[in-house]
């Protein structure tokens, strides 16, 4: 890939100058741009790392030229396979973008459909997007987290037993007018429902907003918001976790630069309007993830940032009660920091939370894998796109029961999707070969009881998958 090295931190776009390619590409917030010296060829560089289950080449893209702001994989027509829901943005690039309409590519059964049989009826600039019952109907419904210039309000398509609605069925009526730019959706008071939290930015000359929740009651969502946090700020991406283990969940969010990356506490179902743990550094964060990275059973959070001065890092969560403690404890080696999307699953089976991550200005996407309870610095796969990347997400797309990953673009390709490969449980060691060490590595597994144990794939680790071992090692696999 050929780009300038453009990654620009401004306030709010609104010109742009257009390089000697003429290909300029502006992110879903306004606040970084990239310029093509060269257009390069699809797929100009990938590379699979061990354990990694993903190829070098992507195994389904679309041909649509779109701007995607967020991905997120579900069931959403109740036929027991995955759908991806895309949420699209438009933004100040060159040439324009025409269509910003999200879309859904419902699931086959063996992939995706070739081309979106869900269009949304509106076009709302949306930078994020979640997916959850909040009616209480039985049926997922899509929330889309809007804004762009025109201060689109954020609105909720509500699901069906053949998918969502086409038409907004709930507008959002925040007190003033909001650039959203993030959402999760989680249920703040344990009483059952799911409430909408969304960060938010505003425009030049007033570019900063609040935080807002929505309380769900029983199933109706109010469009006004109940909560909002003490500070208006410009806020990027959420993490929801219980970081002090007391059964509710509390709010991690990401800010862009001149504030601080924070938690916000939920006090036995009461969210704090106030911060109760900052980094303590006015980085530019964007992507936010939680999960149980070491295996202790605490939420810990990663944050994805920008610019080679600051790269994205982890908070090892060591809390004992309501006071947060979190020590950074890992850095990302990538040879590049610009984060627009950060995710935390478990990629190649083994038990424990990987990370995957795609890159604004340099369209790269990385995946580095967790091993016993740590993180590889350098990433464990990469695939370098041509387009700016804008978001990602790991779900099962073809119905496999093996973890896949979706990955957005900015440009004219701008879904791609890696299918997972069934791992080879004969090779216990992980080095990608089937050899008698395997044996041995078995046997190490066997006595921790760990995941690479079952061979049978019954989820237990007993004697018998010494027995399913030997098929598996016999069978080449």
């Amino acid at each position: 890939m050929h780009r300038t090295n453009a990654l620009a931190v401004v306030g709010l776009v609104g010109a742009v100058c257009v390089s000697a390619s003429g290909q300029v590409e502006v992110s879903e917030d306004g606040r970084t741009l990239a310029t093509f010296e060269q257009y390069a060829g699809e797929g100009a560089w990938a590379a699979e790392g061990a354990g990694v289950p993903f190829g070098a080449e992507p195994d389904w893209q679309n041909t649509l030229r779109r701007q995607v702001g967020a991905l997120e994989i579900a069931d959403l027509n109740g036929d027991g396979h995955n759908d991806l829901a895309v949420g699209c943005y438009i933004s100040n690039s060159f040439p324009p973008y025409d269509n910003w309409q999200n879309l859904v590519y419902f699931g086959t059964g063996s992939g995706l459909e070739a081309d979106p049989s869900w269009v949304s009826d509106d076009q709302a600039s949306t930078a994020d997007i979640k997916l959850g019952d909040i009616n209480k109907d039985g049926h997922p419904d899509i929330f889309t987290s809007n804004g762009g210039t025109g201060f689109s309000d954020s609105v909720i398509y509500f699901g069906s037993p053949s998918g969502p609605s086409t038409a907004a069925g709930w507008v959002a009526n925040e007190p003033v007018p909001t650039f959203s730019l993030g959402v999760a959706l989680f249920d703040v008071d344990n009483d059952d429902d799911l409430d909408v939290i969304t960060t938010n930015q505003g425009l030049t000359p007033n570019p900063f907003r609040k935080m807002y929740m929505f309380i769900n009651d029983n199933g109706t969502l109010p469009t006004v918001p109940a909560w909002e946090s003490d500070e208006a700020s410009i806020q990027n991406a959420i993490a929801i976790g219980d970081y002090d283990g007391d059964g509710f969940d509390d709010v991690f969010v990401t800010k862009w630069a001149n504030f601080e990356t924070a938690i916000h506490r939920n006090n036995a179902g009461s969210l704090d309007t106030g911060v109760s743990w900052t980094t303590g550094r006015t980085t530019t964060d964007r992507g936010a993830a939680a999960a149980d990275f070491d295996g202790d059973d605490k939420v810990d959070f990663v944050v994805g940032r920008s610019g080679s001065a600051n790269p994205s890092s982890s908070y090892l969560n060591t809390s004992t009660g309501p006071t947060p403690m979190l020590t950074e404890d890992w850095v990302s080696g990538a040879p590049f920091i610009g984060v627009q999307d950060i995710r935390a699953a478990d990629v190649d089976g083994d038990g424990d939370a990987d990370l995957g991550e795609v890159h604004f200005s340099d369209g790269r996407a990385h995946i580095y894998l967790n091993d016993g309870g740590t993180l590889s610095n350098a990433p464990s796969w990469t695939y370098d796109a041509t387009q700016v990347g804008t978001a990602i997400v790991f779900g099962d797309l073809n119905s496999d029961g093996v973890t896949d990953v979706a990955i957005g673009y900015s440009g004219d390709v701008s879904i791609r999707v890696f299918y997972g490969e069934a791992p080879c449980r004969a090779d216990t060691n992980g080095d990608g070969m089937v050899s008698p060490q395997d044996f041995n590595a078995w046997i190490v597994a066997f006595n921790a009881q760990s995941p690479a144990c079952d061979q049978n794939g019954d989820g237990l680790c007993t004697p018998q998958d010494f027995n399913a071992w030997i098929v598996n090692f016999n069978n080449g696999c």
